[in-house]
């Protein structure tokens, strides 16, 4: 985990620096949160969802006027389950007030790993954000997860059962 604490914080300084003669923007992001766990093996599955809250630190970085590289750190929690998640989003500006976004984001189990699941997962997520004032933005996302939840060495994976997290969030954030 200290990991991938340090590869985000790289990542973001590192953008930071890439691009300090372009517009950058700093804040915070807080919301509602679905977090909805499937298990699939042959020709059945199981699934099941959790409503909670997820709040964390977000990045705006403009590489031009359209495009802009949205870095996020954010912590999840729902019922039992709570995941630190980091996107790295690409934002296209369709309008002054209005962009669309995707790209990959890492999500990290904070429970207790369990034998045969894998804690870290990546996603592909997707959304859109609006601002509604200079300052103050609405964001709704949905990632799905890309990889097997089902660790390589487990008994299971080797019959063929597989484990997705998917995401959705819908937030408001504040960027200074």
């Amino acid at each position: 985990m200290k990991k991938l604490i340090v590869l985000a914080a790289f990542v973001v300084f590192g953008l930071a620096n890439i691009h300090a003669q372009s517009q950058s923007q700093f804040g915070f992001m807080a919301g509602y949160t679905n977090i909805s766990a499937k298990i699939t093996a042959e020709r059945s599955s199981v699934s099941g969802d959790e409503s909670g809250f997820f709040v964390g630190g977000v990045a705006d970085f403009g590489i031009s006027e359209k495009f802009h590289v949205q870095p996020e750190i954010l912590y999840a929690k729902a019922n039992e389950a709570s995941f630190l998640y980091i996107p790295i989003l690409a934002k296209f500006m369709v309008s002054d007030e209005f962009g669309i976004i995707a790209g990959p984001q890492g999500n990290l189990s904070l429970e207790e790993k369990t034998k045969g699941v894998n804690s870290f997962g990546i996603d592909l997520t997707f959304g859109a954000n609006y601002k509604i004032t200079q300052n103050f933005f609405l964001e709704a996302r949905y990632g799905f997860e890309v990889t097997n939840r089902i660790s390589n060495s487990s008994e299971f994976e080797s019959s063929g059962v597989k484990g997705k997290v998917n995401t959705l969030q819908v937030g408001l954030g504040y960027m200074f």
